[in-house]
Protein backbone atom coordinates (compact mmCIF):
# COMPACT_ATOMS: atom_id res chain seq x y z
CA UNK A 1 0.00 0.00 0.00
CA UNK A 2 2.85 2.34 0.90
CA UNK A 3 4.47 1.77 -2.51
CA UNK A 4 1.18 2.53 -4.25
CA UNK A 5 0.83 5.80 -2.34
CA UNK A 6 4.40 6.80 -3.13
CA UNK A 7 3.85 5.98 -6.80
CA UNK A 8 0.65 8.02 -6.86
CA UNK A 9 2.39 10.92 -5.16
CA UNK A 10 5.29 10.80 -7.63
CA UNK A 11 2.87 10.69 -10.55
CA UNK A 12 0.99 13.67 -9.13
CA UNK A 13 4.19 15.67 -8.78
CA UNK A 14 5.20 14.83 -12.36
CA UNK A 15 1.82 15.94 -13.69
CA UNK A 16 2.00 19.15 -11.66
CA UNK A 17 5.52 19.92 -12.92
CA UNK A 18 4.50 19.29 -16.52
CA UNK A 19 1.56 21.62 -16.08
CA UNK A 20 3.80 24.33 -14.64
CA UNK A 21 6.20 23.98 -17.57
CA UNK A 22 3.34 24.22 -20.07
CA UNK A 23 2.16 27.45 -18.44
CA UNK A 24 5.73 28.79 -18.50
CA UNK A 25 6.03 28.02 -22.21
CA UNK A 26 2.72 29.70 -22.99
CA UNK A 27 3.72 32.82 -21.07
CA UNK A 28 7.13 32.87 -22.74
CA UNK A 29 5.50 32.73 -26.18
CA UNK A 30 3.18 35.57 -25.24
CA UNK A 31 6.07 37.58 -23.83
CA UNK A 32 8.13 37.00 -26.98
CA UNK A 33 5.10 38.15 -28.95
CA UNK A 34 5.03 41.50 -27.16
CA UNK A 35 2.52 40.91 -24.36
CA UNK A 36 4.30 42.65 -21.52
CA UNK A 37 1.88 41.41 -18.88
CA UNK A 38 2.99 37.88 -19.76
CA UNK A 39 6.63 38.86 -19.18
CA UNK A 40 5.67 40.22 -15.77
CA UNK A 41 3.65 37.11 -14.89
CA UNK A 42 6.46 34.80 -15.96
CA UNK A 43 8.97 36.79 -13.93
CA UNK A 44 6.71 36.51 -10.90
CA UNK A 45 6.32 32.76 -11.36
CA UNK A 46 10.06 32.20 -11.57
CA UNK A 47 10.70 34.52 -8.61
CA UNK A 48 8.22 32.71 -6.39
CA UNK A 49 9.36 29.24 -7.38
CA UNK A 50 13.04 30.02 -6.78
CA UNK A 51 12.17 31.23 -3.30
CA UNK A 52 9.88 28.32 -2.53
CA UNK A 53 12.65 25.88 -3.41
CA UNK A 54 10.72 23.83 -5.92
CA UNK A 55 13.75 21.90 -7.07
CA UNK A 56 14.70 24.16 -9.98
CA UNK A 57 17.99 26.05 -10.24
CA UNK A 58 17.79 29.64 -9.03
CA UNK A 59 18.27 32.14 -11.82
CA UNK A 60 17.25 35.57 -10.59
CA UNK A 61 19.05 37.12 -13.58
CA UNK A 62 16.30 35.60 -15.72
CA UNK A 63 13.71 37.14 -13.41
CA UNK A 64 15.37 40.56 -13.65
CA UNK A 65 15.53 40.32 -17.45
CA UNK A 66 11.82 39.55 -17.67
CA UNK A 67 10.95 42.43 -15.35
CA UNK A 68 13.16 44.79 -17.33
CA UNK A 69 11.50 43.80 -20.59
CA UNK A 70 8.05 44.29 -19.09
CA UNK A 71 9.04 47.59 -17.47
CA UNK A 72 10.41 48.93 -20.76
CA UNK A 73 7.14 47.83 -22.32
CA UNK A 74 5.05 49.90 -19.94
CA UNK A 75 4.20 47.47 -17.12
CA UNK A 76 4.73 49.69 -14.09
CA UNK A 77 4.46 46.88 -11.55
CA UNK A 78 7.39 45.25 -13.32
CA UNK A 79 9.40 48.45 -12.79
CA UNK A 80 8.71 48.15 -9.06
CA UNK A 81 9.64 44.47 -9.03
CA UNK A 82 12.84 45.20 -10.92
CA UNK A 83 13.58 47.89 -8.36
CA UNK A 84 13.27 45.28 -5.62
CA UNK A 85 15.81 43.11 -7.43
CA UNK A 86 18.29 46.03 -7.51
CA UNK A 87 17.49 46.79 -3.88
CA UNK A 88 18.25 43.21 -2.83
CA UNK A 89 20.93 42.43 -5.39
CA UNK A 90 18.98 39.48 -6.79
CA UNK A 91 20.08 38.66 -10.31
CA UNK A 92 21.73 42.10 -10.65
CA UNK A 93 24.44 44.03 -8.85
CA UNK A 94 22.90 45.81 -5.86
CA UNK A 95 22.28 49.43 -6.80
CA UNK A 96 20.06 51.54 -4.53
CA UNK A 97 20.12 54.54 -6.88
CA UNK A 98 18.75 52.37 -9.67
CA UNK A 99 16.20 50.84 -7.29
CA UNK A 100 14.89 54.26 -6.27
CA UNK A 101 14.69 55.40 -9.90
CA UNK A 102 12.61 52.34 -10.74
CA UNK A 103 10.37 52.84 -7.70
CA UNK A 104 9.79 56.42 -8.85
CA UNK A 105 8.97 55.26 -12.37
CA UNK A 106 6.51 52.71 -11.01
CA UNK A 107 4.89 55.20 -8.64
CA UNK A 108 4.58 57.86 -11.33
CA UNK A 109 2.92 55.22 -13.49
CA UNK A 110 0.31 54.44 -10.85
CA UNK A 111 1.79 51.28 -9.30
CA UNK A 112 1.21 51.72 -5.57
CA UNK A 113 3.90 49.21 -4.48
CA UNK A 114 6.43 51.58 -6.05
CA UNK A 115 5.06 54.47 -4.00
CA UNK A 116 5.13 52.33 -0.85
CA UNK A 117 8.74 51.36 -1.45
CA UNK A 118 9.64 55.01 -2.00
CA UNK A 119 7.94 55.97 1.26
CA UNK A 120 9.90 53.31 3.10
CA UNK A 121 13.17 54.47 1.55
CA UNK A 122 12.57 58.11 2.56
CA UNK A 123 11.57 57.00 6.04
CA UNK A 124 14.60 54.75 6.56
CA UNK A 125 17.17 56.85 4.68
CA UNK A 126 17.94 53.90 2.43
CA UNK A 127 19.07 55.00 -1.03
CA UNK A 128 17.81 58.57 -0.52
CA UNK A 129 18.27 61.34 2.00
CA UNK A 130 15.89 60.85 4.93
CA UNK A 131 12.79 62.98 4.45
CA UNK A 132 9.84 62.15 6.69
CA UNK A 133 7.61 64.72 5.01
CA UNK A 134 8.11 63.00 1.64
CA UNK A 135 7.60 59.62 3.31
CA UNK A 136 4.26 60.76 4.75
CA UNK A 137 3.18 62.12 1.37
CA UNK A 138 3.90 58.80 -0.31
CA UNK A 139 2.18 56.81 2.44
CA UNK A 140 -0.89 59.00 2.00
CA UNK A 141 -0.79 58.46 -1.77
CA UNK A 142 -0.60 54.71 -1.22
CA UNK A 143 -3.43 54.82 1.32
CA UNK A 144 -5.61 56.83 -1.08
CA UNK A 145 -4.68 54.33 -3.79
CA UNK A 146 -6.30 51.53 -1.83
CA UNK A 147 -3.24 49.83 -0.33
CA UNK A 148 -4.03 49.52 3.35
CA UNK A 149 -0.43 49.12 4.48
CA UNK A 150 0.04 52.74 3.45
CA UNK A 151 -2.85 53.73 5.75
CA UNK A 152 -1.26 51.90 8.68
CA UNK A 153 2.09 53.53 8.04
CA UNK A 154 0.45 56.94 7.72
CA UNK A 155 -1.30 56.32 11.03
CA UNK A 156 2.06 55.59 12.62
CA UNK A 157 3.38 58.92 11.41
CA UNK A 158 0.38 60.90 12.66
CA UNK A 159 0.59 59.12 15.99
CA UNK A 160 4.28 59.91 16.40
CA UNK A 161 4.27 63.27 14.67
CA UNK A 162 6.91 62.22 12.16
CA UNK A 163 6.80 64.17 8.89
CA UNK A 164 3.35 65.51 9.83
CA UNK A 165 1.88 67.43 12.72
CA UNK A 166 0.99 64.98 15.47
CA UNK A 167 -2.73 64.25 15.25
CA UNK A 168 -4.18 61.37 17.27
CA UNK A 169 -7.66 61.73 15.76
CA UNK A 170 -6.20 61.41 12.28
CA UNK A 171 -4.13 58.42 13.40
CA UNK A 172 -7.29 56.70 14.68
CA UNK A 173 -9.10 57.41 11.40
CA UNK A 174 -6.42 55.93 9.15
CA UNK A 175 -5.81 52.97 11.47
CA UNK A 176 -9.54 52.22 11.30
CA UNK A 177 -9.42 52.52 7.51
CA UNK A 178 -6.49 50.11 7.38
CA UNK A 179 -8.12 47.68 9.80
CA UNK A 180 -11.44 47.69 7.95
CA UNK A 181 -9.52 47.25 4.70
CA UNK A 182 -7.82 44.08 5.90
CA UNK A 183 -4.43 45.22 7.21
CA UNK A 184 -4.28 43.59 10.61
CA UNK A 185 -1.34 45.76 11.66
CA UNK A 186 -3.73 48.69 11.56
CA UNK A 187 -6.08 46.85 13.93
CA UNK A 188 -3.20 46.08 16.27
CA UNK A 189 -1.84 49.62 16.31
CA UNK A 190 -5.30 51.00 16.96
CA UNK A 191 -5.63 48.48 19.78
CA UNK A 192 -2.35 49.75 21.22
CA UNK A 193 -3.74 53.28 21.29
CA UNK A 194 -6.88 52.19 23.11
CA UNK A 195 -4.92 50.01 25.53
CA UNK A 196 -2.51 52.80 26.48
CA UNK A 197 -4.99 55.66 26.24
CA UNK A 198 -2.52 57.18 23.79
CA UNK A 199 -4.19 60.41 22.69
CA UNK A 200 -7.65 58.91 23.13
CA UNK A 201 -9.79 57.70 26.02
CA UNK A 202 -8.45 54.37 27.29
CA UNK A 203 -10.77 51.49 26.39
CA UNK A 204 -9.39 48.07 27.28
CA UNK A 205 -12.45 46.26 25.95
CA UNK A 206 -12.08 47.93 22.56
CA UNK A 207 -8.36 47.17 22.57
CA UNK A 208 -8.98 43.48 23.30
CA UNK A 209 -11.55 43.30 20.51
CA UNK A 210 -9.09 44.80 18.03
CA UNK A 211 -6.31 42.44 19.11
CA UNK A 212 -8.64 39.49 18.71
CA UNK A 213 -9.62 40.67 15.25
CA UNK A 214 -5.99 41.06 14.24
CA UNK A 215 -5.07 37.67 15.68
CA UNK A 216 -7.95 35.97 13.89
CA UNK A 217 -6.84 37.77 10.73
CA UNK A 218 -3.41 36.14 10.88
CA UNK A 219 -1.25 38.81 12.57
CA UNK A 220 0.47 36.66 15.18
CA UNK A 221 1.88 39.53 17.21
CA UNK A 222 -1.67 40.38 18.23
CA UNK A 223 -2.14 36.89 19.69
CA UNK A 224 0.28 37.24 22.60
CA UNK A 225 -1.03 36.96 26.13
CA UNK A 226 -0.20 40.55 27.06
CA UNK A 227 -2.59 41.72 24.38
CA UNK A 228 -5.57 39.80 25.73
Amino acid sequence: MKKVLLLAFGLGVAIWLNYQKSVDRALQRACDGGTMEACLDLGNRYRDRYRDGEGIPQDFAQVANLYEEACNGGEMLACNNLGVRYHRGEGVIRDMDRAVTLYEQACDGGAMPGCLNLANRYQASNGVTRNLTRAAEFHEQVCNGGVMRGCTNLGNMYRAGGGVTQDFDRAVDVYEQACDGGDMRGCTNLGNMYQAGDGITQDLSRAASLYERACDGGWERACSEDMK
